[in-house]
């Protein structure tokens, strides 16, 4: 995360093409969004007996285990005709990049937003959840559970979004070491939808050409 917030700085300062990444965490982590108090949202204990880093994102939002996951994080000048300019449209055309990841998969989801059928649904979440399975407008389900989570950080010219893909979830783990974390009812996963595990690579391929195809571009490694 740290390289993330390296290129968000570097595209404020300069004129950058856009950079995806998809990564994974080892040892597993904890990141703590922007604002949150460590002391409050995570079990410090617990993760120093189990061997969790804890680490602080440049963006909001809730905890989030990094376990069994992939993490997406993709860097944009604010001016980039690709993406609209305000943060629910770029959330929108990212949201969108990544369900043509899922479908690559073979996985159909859905995106969550203001007018949509889960939008009442979005609004109780918000209310009620403090877990990774509490979406905000433009996130990613399947069959009404949260498979992807996603924040955002806009400077005056760049902005940085980066999000959790659930490729599978250990429901236990993530409610010992995160206050408040909910339901496994409520959050789905990549092995959980295509009924097998795939390979990493596999995956990361998929949202990939998800971003290539969706964007109508090339990327270069």
């Amino acid at each position: 995360m740290a390289v993330d917030e390296g290129l968000l700085v570097q595209a404020q300062t300069s004129w950058t093409l856009p950079v995806l990444r998809v990564y994974e965490w080892n040892p597993p982590a904890v990141s703590l969004g922007r604002f949150q108090k460590r002391e409050i949202a995570v079990n410090t204990d617990h993760c120093k007996r189990l061997g969790i880093d804890i680490v602080r994102r440049i963006t909001g939002g809730r905890a989030v285990l990094h376990h069994r996951e992939l993490t997406y994080s993709i860097v944009v000048r604010s001016n980039n005709p690709l993406f609209p300019t305000d943060i629910l449209g770029t959330y929108k055309v990212i949201a969108t990049c990544l369900i043509a990841g899922l479908n690559n998969l073979g996985i159909s989801a859905a995106m969550v937003s203001r007018g949509g059928a889960h939008a009442m649904l979005v609004k109780q979440q918000l209310k009620d959840s403090a877990c990774f399975s509490s979406p905000s407008w433009y996130e990613i389900m399947v069959n009404g559970r949260k498979i992807i989570g996603s924040a955002q950080r806009r400077l005056s010219r760049a902005f940085l979004q980066h999000g959790s893909i659930l490729m599978d979830y250990d429901h236990r783990l993530a409610a010992e070491v995160i206050s408040g974390e909910c339901s496994a009812d409520a959050v789905t996963s990549i092995t959980r939808e295509s009924g097998i595990s795939l390979p990493v690579e596999e995956v990361k391929r998929a949202f990939i050409r998800g971003f290539a195809e969706t964007l109508n571009i090339q990327f270069q490694c």
